[in-house]
Parts: C-alpha cells; sequence; structure tokens
C-alpha cells in the first residue's frame, strides 16, 4: 500500500488505496448524525450515532440528510471529517496516522479549489496526523485514468460540471469553466414528470429515483428533440413489487437541463447561461491556437451523470456548434471496455494511478514540511 486515496463529491464518496483497480467503498456522502431532531423511536435511539451514507437514506423521507459537499464546494466541514472518520475506521480499517500512508485527496475543480485544499490540509496533518498530503482536481485525475496526459475534459457530476483543458498532466485554470448543472438537477426534474404523470401517490424513494435514471434516463438525439410522437411506455418494478409504466417523454426531458440549464428548477442553476457542450466549446477557445487542435481531438467525458443513455447527444451538440472536428471519448459508436465503463469513478482511478507512481513520494506534502510552511507549501507544491 503507497497510499489512501479520497475522491470528495457531491453526492458520492470513494476511497481505496494506490494501486488499486477500484475502490474499496464507494456511498453516498451524506450524513445524519444527532444535531438533526429525531423523529422516530429507532433514530432516537440513534440519536448520539453519526449515521453514515447508504443508511441515511432510509430516514431521508422523515429527516433531512446532510451533503457537507453542494455543487463541488465543502459547505459543512465538521460533517466532512465525520464522513472521513467513518472511511478511515469503518470502511478501511486504518488508523491515518498510525499507518504512516499519504492522503491523496481528488478536489473538484471549483473557483475556491484554493482554500478548499487549505482547510483539508490543515484537517487531515492536524487532526488526523497524516504522513503526507497532495491534492489534484478531478478532470486532471479522469484523464490520467484514460491514458492521457492531454485533452480537454467534461465532467459531469452530482451538483456541477466543469470544463477543464489540460496540457502534459497540468490544469489550465485561465480556460476552465464551470456550471452549477449536474445529476441532481436531473433527478429533481424526473421526480416532477413522474409527479405529473400521476406516479405521485406515495413519494419515491431517492434511491429508486436514481435506480430510474440510471437505467431507463437517456439523452434525446438533436433529430428527436422536440418530437412528442413517441408515446410508448417502459415498465419499471418498485422494490415492493408494483409496477410502474413510464412514458418515453418523461425519461427523456429530465437529461435535456444539461444542455439547457434555464429548465432546472433550482435558482442556483438557472443562472447558468450555458449547456454543458457550450462551455467546452469556450474553454477551447479561451486557450492558446496552437494547442486547441489537441483539445478539440480528446474531449473526455468523465463522472456519474455521463453514464446516461444517448450520451452521443453531447458529441453532436459540439460537433453542430464547431467547425473543426472533435473527438469524445468514450466514442459513442464503439463498445470498448476499460475507461467506457470506469468513467463514474474515473477520477478515483486516476488517483490510485498517480499515488503509486514512485514520484508520488516528491510530489506529496510531508508532515515536516507543513509544520514547517502550512498552507504556503500548497502553493508550491500542489497546482490546480
Amino acid at each position: 500500500m503507497e497510499a489512501i486515496v479520497i475522491d470528495n463529491g457531491s453526492g458520492v464518496m470513494k476511497a481505496g488505496y494506490a494501486g488499486e483497480d477500484l475502490p474499496q467503498c464507494i456511498f453516498p456522502a451524506c450524513i445524519l448524525d444527532d444535531r438533526v431532531e429525531a423523529t422516530t423511536s429507532s433514530l432516537k435511539q440513534d440519536r448520539k450515532v453519526t449515521i453514515v451514507g447508504s443508511k441515511c437514506q432510509q430516514y431521508c423521507e422523515i429527516v433531512a440528510t446532510n451533503y457537507p459537499i453542494e455543487r463541488g464546494i465543502v459547505k459543512d466541514w465538521d460533517a466532512l471529517e465525520k464522513i472521513w472518520s467513518h472511511v478511515f475506521v469503518q470502511q478501511l480499517r486504518v488508523n491515518p496516522e498510525r499507518s504512516a500512508l499519504p492522503i491523496l485527496s481528488c478536489l473538484s475543480p471549483s473557483d475556491s479549489f484554493g482554500k478548499q485544499q487549505e482547510r483539508m490540509a490543515q484537517i487531515l496533518f492536524e487532526s488526523y496526523k497524516v504522513s503526507g498530503f497532495y491534492t489534484m482536481n478531478q478532470c486532471s485525475l479522469s484523464l490520467f485514468a484514460s491514458g492521457r496526459t492531454r485533452g480537454i475534459v467534461l465532467e459531469i457530476g452530482h451538483g456541477s460540471s466543469h470544463a477543464v483543458p489540460i496540457f502534459e498532466g497540468y490544469a489550465l485554470p485561465h480556460a476552465s469553466l464551470h456550471c452549477n448543472i449536474g445529476g441532481i438537477d436531473i433527478s429533481t426534474r424526473l421526480k416532477t414528470f413522474l409527479a405529473q404523470s400521476g406516479h405521485s401517490k406515495d413519494p419515491i424513494h431517492p434511491q429508486t429515483l436514481d435506480s430510474i435514471k440510471e437505467s431507463l434516463c437517456y439523452m434525446q438525439s438533436k433529430a428527436e428533440h422536440g418530437n412528442d410522437g413517441n408515446t410508448s411506455s417502459v415498465p419499471f418494478e418498485l422494490p415492493d413489487g408494483t409496477e410502474l409504466f413510464i412514458d418515453n417523454e418523461t425519461l427523456c426531458r429530465p437529461a435535456e437541463v444539461l444542455f439547457q440549464p434555464k429548465e432546472s428548477q433550482n435558482e442556483c442553476s438557472k443562472n447558468c447561461s450555458k449547456g454543458i457542450h457550450q462551455i467546452v466549446l469556450d474553454s477551447i477557445a479561451m486557450c492558446d491556437a496552437d494547442l486547441r487542435g489537441d483539445l478539440r481531438q480528446t474531449v473526455l467525458l468523465a463522472g456519474g451523470a455521463t453514464m446516461i443513455k444517448g450520451y452521443s447527444r453531447i458529441q453532436e451538440e459540439l460537433q453542430s456548434n464547431c467547425i473543426e472536428k472533435l473527438s469524445v471519448i468514450p466514442d459513442p459508436q464503439l463498445r470498448e471496455r476499460g475507461y467506457n465503463t470506469h468513467r463514474k469513478i474515473a477520477s478515483w482511478i486516476g488517483g490510485s494511478i498517480l499515488a503509486s507512481l514512485s514520484t508520488f513520494r516528491d510530489l506529496q506534502i510531508s508532515k515536516q514540511e507543513w509544520e514547517e510552511h502550512h498552507e504556503a507549501i500548497l502553493h508550491r507544491k500542489c497546482f490546480f
């Protein structure tokens, strides 16, 4: 074991050891603790016990669960620290101080990346006494996972989307763009459309909603967009055995929010003036002319929301707005293995690769360096 790799997602936490193919744990990045007023006898018994991950979701219809990372930005550091403790103690069963394993933390490439990494380093060094720390943005790590060092990454996560151009492994912050649109907005719209279709007699559990989104929702092609002629329905069996018949319009409309953010029901997302395809094209245009050809040849998709069926729509939208040819990876026309099936966890895989390299020892910030220089060392060794 070389290091512990933690991918801090807005919706899902992924953690494991460097050099391994897959993370050892993947769970919802939510928490329910004694600060929340319990309303059931089962919760009252657990009020002093922090509930993390999937177990929170069984109470989600009774009390509000806390997602400490919202739209890629940490809003509740105390809650995030409890999730990390759950990762170390319950999932990896490792003592960060005694193991002397450094931590590689994967972060969203948000505008507050620098401040986020400073606070993260402070907690891990001072509370968990880790031996070393390094952080890198999720888009650069996703590109590593694909075996490339040049390209532009379109990451569509739980709460936000990012277009980050990367040259020789390093992100170009001046041309990195983001919008507050992600998988949560697709889920919210799906819930609304299901209710409008008469499926709201009983609240649909978030896990069931995610299952419908991941297995049945799809992006309409440009040719199909706006065509309401297909009125057929698709069956979906609920956990209790009840069968829902969901019409195709309900299944294809939610993902349109990625291309038309103003359709979002979230005020934060409505303020986004451009869809995911446009931020990619704008990002490329902001780069040096000599780099644009390489970027257009590698438009890498990453993040859970890119797993929705019909993602060839992304290629269509990009190409219809660009004279030069673009290549989206993975190619929608090819059923390739490897990166295609793992892009949902690409940033963690990239982190696993990076932290397993012999050069990672030189990259990481040691405990001694932190004690001598504190936050200043981050800006010398950790880049966006």
